[in-house]
């Protein structure tokens, strides 16, 4: 069985915001984060999943050692107000 905890995260328009374990957190019962994997099947609409180290490149997948290392971010990539943006 795999539990997942998921939080709201607010990003400003034209930031980014790091998905952290206090945003997103999924736990299995082992000691394997770098095994749980996230795959997005749909995208944010107002922004993208990207990581830190690879800016304006889209992901479709990451793990949980991923959010764990704050190498995962969201980032607000319009210039819309959007009252909130979510993924999948």
């Amino acid at each position: 069985d795999i539990a997942v905890f998921i939080k709201p995260l607010r990003v400003p328009k034209g930031d980014r915001g790091y998905i952290t374990t206090d945003v997103l957190l999924a736990l299995d019962g082992t000691d394997k984060p770098e095994e749980l994997l996230y795959v997005i099947t749909s995208p944010p609409q107002y922004g993208q999943i990207e990581y830190i180290g690879y800016p304006g490149i889209p992901i479709t997948s990451f793990s949980q050692m991923d959010v764990a290392r704050h190498i995962v971010c969201y980032v607000h990539n319009t210039k819309a107000v959007a009252p909130e943006d979510t993924f999948r």
